[in-house]
This record gives structure tokens, sequence and C-alpha cells, in this order.
């Protein structure tokens, strides 16, 4: 008994467009459906021996002067691809996916993709992170209210009471940022921004580096870190004087499982910062509270030309790439 023959190459190309969920058809260089699969049969409603053979602007006048149309004669007449959102023509209720591709040897292939439903989980998902956001913000101005209740006595320093106070706000700042990027994390570019807006931006500061995505609580470490940084700074560093400057940079080095991210805080033209006393919480906050977050080596140099801190963590679950 003869053995089967394998499938023709365009009988599993047929099989594939046949299996995927997607809306799928190509044009020929006279714009003439060529390939119909059966996704796109349940979308547009209409059978594949309807379509085949026929001009998609005799079947589909509405979309000819839209930007669908421009899209299609851009990929059939010059090449070049697309990727784009927008209403259904045929379903005002939806939102599609468009993706239209120039074939080889002419033509052009066209993906449509329904993401409505995706949409509105999304957009879910943000009415939720904003309920969430306004109610932590209500929970910190309480804490807020009742530490400046308790912090009121006469044997506690004004200074402290003002630490306690700002770092509230830059745990706020930091959640903003947070639900800003969603509970995916944030990305370090973000959070050295919000740290540096109060005190001169760009002015003040030069804020380099690669995109990095921390994960939620390190990202809210890295937050708390670099306000402790800034805070300092203004105090007794660079940012106490006219002419200090910050530079606040890191990169990725390494390959594979010893990829890392290092990033350095540097001062300059700012006081002498002399010599350090005991740690405060401050000092342990910056050191063993990223260290502990993103598994990092850090260190905390008082140089004559202003303070130093250097950290080196692993890529991981808490810090990634992009």
């Amino acid at each position: 008994m003869p053995e089967p023959s394998a499938p023709s190459y365009e009988a599993r190309l047929d099989a594939v467009l046949e299996s995927v969920t997607d809306a799928f058809y190509a044009l020929d260089v006279g714009w003439t459906y060529v390939v119909f699969n059966r996704a796109a049969e349940t979308y547009f409603a209409v059978a594949r021996d309807q379509v085949l053979g026929k001009v998609i602007w005799d079947l589909f006048p509405q979309g000819v002067g839209t930007p669908f149309e421009a899209a299609c004669r851009a990929a059939m007449e010059q090449g070049v691809p697309a990727t784009f959102e927008t209403t259904s023509r045929l379903r005002p209720d939806r939102t599609v996916e468009l993706n239209i591709s120039p074939m080889r040897g002419g033509g052009i292939a066209v993906r449509l993709t329904d993401i409505t439903d995706r949409k509105q989980a999304l957009e879910r998902q943000r009415l939720l992170a904003n309920e969430l956001n306004h109610r932590v913000k209500n929970t910190l101005a309480t804490v807020q209210a009742i530490a400046a209740q308790s912090l009121r006595g006469a044997d506690v320093p004004p200074s402290a009471r003002e630490r306690f106070m700002a770092r509230l706000v830059a745990l706020a700042k930091a959640n903003d940022v947070l639900v800003a990027e969603t509970d995916a994390g944030a990305t370090l570019g973000a959070i050295a921004e919000e740290m540096a807006r109060p005190h001169g931006d760009g002015e003040r500061f030069v804020i380099e580096g690669p995109a990095v995505r921390l994960a939620p609580q390190t990202a809210t470490a890295m937050a708390l870190g670099l306000h402790e940084l800034a805070t300092n700074a203004a105090k007794y560093g660079a940012l106490s004087a006219p002419d200090g400057r910050i530079s606040l940079t890191w990169g990725l080095e390494g390959e594979g499982e010893r990829r890392r991210l290092k990033l350095t805080w540097r001062e300059t033209g700012g006081p002498d910062p002399g010599t350090p006393g005991p740690p405060g919480f401050g000092s342990r906050l910056i050191e063993r509270g990223l260290a502990s977050e993103l598994k990092a080596n850090v260190r905390l140099v008082y140089a004559p030309g202003g303070v130093v801190f250097s950290l080196s963590a692993p890529l991981g679950e808490n810090v990634a790439e992009g």
C-alpha cells in the first residue's frame, strides 16, 4: 500500500490560514481578493465564493478615501507596511487592529484583529487603578494629618517633622508614577524625572540612561532612595549651591545571567560634604532599602566634590530592560 504523500506547501499554508482566529485576506496587484480565510468569512458575514476574484473597492466602497485605503496603497505601491487601530466601518461598536503588509511578488496581505474586548478590559483596569490611587492618596493624607498632630510635641525637632512629611509626599508621587505606567511597574526614567522636578529638572540635573523597567515595590524603593539623595543634596550638597549640579546616569552591562544595571548619582559644584556622621534613617533607606529590594551592591561616598552614590543590580524579576 503506497504511503500518503506529504501535503504541499500551499496546502499547509491554507491549513494555517484556516486555523487562525484573526480575519485574513490577500489582494493581488489588481486589488482583487485571492485569499479569504474562514475567520474573515465569519467577521464580514460573507462566503469566500462571493468575494474571491472581486475588487475590494467594489465590495467595500466605504473604505475609499479613508486611512485604510491610504495604508493599502502605500503597501501596494511603495512596499510600506502599516499597523493601526480604527473603528470598524462595518461594526461601529467594535475596534479593530489592522496589519497591512506587502507580499512578495506583488499584492498585499491584510490581517484584522478585533481588539474591542481587550481595550475595554484595559479601560476597566485603568479606572480601577485610578480608584486605588485615589484611596491610597486619601490614606496617605490621613497618615500625614495624624503624624502632624503626633509630631507636634516640643521634644520633636521641626527638621524631623519636615523630613517625615517629605517622605510621605515622595511615597505619594511614586504611587502616581506607578499608576500612570500601569501595575507592571514604572520606568527608571519616569521615576528619575519625577524626583528631579521639584529641584529644577534639566537646569540642575543631567538624567541619562536606557529604558529600564522596575517592578512596583522596587520602583517605590527607588523613588524613596532618589528622594533622600535629592533632599540631602538640597540641604547640604550640590543643590544647596548656585552652581551645583547632579548627574544621574545608568547603563546595562554584561551578558545573559550576568547582565546588570549600573547606576551612578554624582554631585558636583556643592560644598565639601566633610566627614559624615553616624548613618541616619535617610542613609539607611538609601543603602539598605535599595540593596534589599534590587538585590544590589550599593556604595555611598562623601567625595571632596560632592556625594557619589553607585548601585549595581542584576536584571531579573525586579529590574528588566524595556
